[in-house]
């Protein structure tokens, strides 16, 4: 019962390097801007904006003079789970309305004609849902807020008139609550935070109706440290006694490649099509280490996760010098193995639509975008995740609001 209770906990803490999210497969976020929302991320071969920094800082080249743009994204999820007990009786379960924010932050400068340099603050990976703490899953989890901040510095180089590298480092910083209860009726909240580095890389190739973008982001490996709070336990029955227990644990984030091919037909006109490949094979399973009365206790679990993908294609039209429309459709593969499957990260794949306005006087700009969600149904009849039952979850879609604004010197 001791070891069931630990593998439960490892749960929690392994989603430790995650953010504010329900609106991407896996635990990845491509929120980065309000132009990249309405886009669906179809600036890599773009890469002519502020935000270039997250998607293909190469394209810091085409920037003149100082950018810098501010925003934030706001992502309201909305999930329904079906659980069937022991009885076969069914009971539905409705997430609680929440709304969370993913900021952004980018300043960029042109050095000369050849070098440039970028800084941006965004959130590449999070999660964050609830549902009320009596609910049929709460021996798996009923509340997650969980934090991710990148900051990362770039510098890119114009090698000729049409091509662009750029490299970088990027501080991943994550922080994490996780809330579940127990079937004695004990309940537990773990917190916790760490830190990791990774290096982006960037490609950019300008033709003069296409252009050409490879974007990356390396693999990070993130070392976290927190407690677990127990309470209301009962010892007796093999689960730990009430207090508070040091957790340590560590994830590799995956690394991600992106590719963009745009297409100008008209001066006013671009269309891109963008392709994500975000390599979560690397995350196999997962260690954790709980300081206990009874000594350090390791866990292993088992995640068996797969390499996706995610395809979009966006456009973008300029109806005059001030105003700017946007539209873009998106397909988000899931990366989780249905044999482990749990509540806290559905195994759904997912359909984005995305569109948006942007404005221009003087040197300023400002976006607005929308993004509807929807999630396929997960079946949860074979799922080995501690606290699961057999059922599916239904009807679930995310609202992504954005608003971002830049001003140019």
């Amino acid at each position: 019962m001791k070891r069931h209770f630990l593998s439960i906990v490892a749960s929690c803490v392994l989603l430790l390097a995650v953010s504010t999210s329900a609106s991407a497969a896996g635990f990845a976020l491509y929120e980065w801007s309000a132009r990249g929302n309405a886009l669906g991320g179809t600036l890599v071969g773009r890469a002519d904006d502020p935000s270039a920094v997250a998607y293909n800082p190469a394209g810091l080249t085409q920037l003149e003079g100082t950018h810098l743009a501010v925003g934030s994204s706001f992502a309201s999820p909305i999930a329904e789970v079906e659980t069937t007990d022991g009885s076969g009786a069914t009971t539905t379960a409705k997430s609680n309305d929440a709304l969370f924010p993913i900021p952004h932050f980018y300043v960029t400068h042109k050095i000369n004609d050849k070098w440039a340099v970028g800084f941006g603050e965004y959130s590449r990976f999070g999660l964050g849902f609830g549902f009320d703490d009596d609910w049929a899953g709460r021996y798996n989890v009923y509340d997650a807020k969980i934090i991710s901040l990148s900051l990362n510095p770039n510098i890119a180089y114009k090698i000729t008139d049409r091509l662009s590298a750029a490299v970088g480092i990027e501080y991943v910083y994550v922080d994490v609550a996780i809330k579940k209860a127990y079937p004695t009726g004990g309940r537990s909240k773990l917190t916790g935070s760490g830190d990791g580095v990774a290096v982006t890389a960037g490609l950019h190739y300008k033709l003069d109706k296409w252009r050409f973008g490879v974007g990356y982001h390396s693999q990070a490996k993130v070392d976290a440290t927190g407690d677990t709070d127990i309470s209301g336990s009962t010892p007796t029955m093999g689960y730990l006694p009430d207090g508070e227990y040091d957790t340590d644990a560590s994830i590799v984030l995956p690394d991600m490649i992106s590719f963009g091919i745009t297409y100008y037909p008209i001066e006013e006109l671009s269309i891109e099509l963008a392709a994500v490949n975000t390599r979560w094979s690397t995350y196999r399973n997962f260690d954790l280490t709980l300081d206990t009365p009874y000594g350090d206790k390791p866990v292993f679990q088992e995640k068996d996760w797969n390499d996706v993908w995610r395809f979009s294609l966006g456009a973008e039209y300029d109806i005059n010098e001030n105003w700017t429309v946007r539209g873009s459709y998106t397909y988000d593969e899931a990366p989780e193995n249905s044999r482990y499957v749990d509540y806290m990260i559905p195994a759904a794949d997912r359909h984005l639509i995305g569109a948006g306005v942007g404005y221009k006087i003087d040197n300023w700009t400002i976006d607005l975008a929308y993004t509807y969600i929807i999630a396929e149904s997960v079946n949860y009849d074979h799922s080995e995740a501690p606290g699961t039952s057999d059922g599916k979850s239904k009807n679930g879609v995310t609202h992504i609001g954005a608003v971002t604004v830049g001003y140019a010197f």
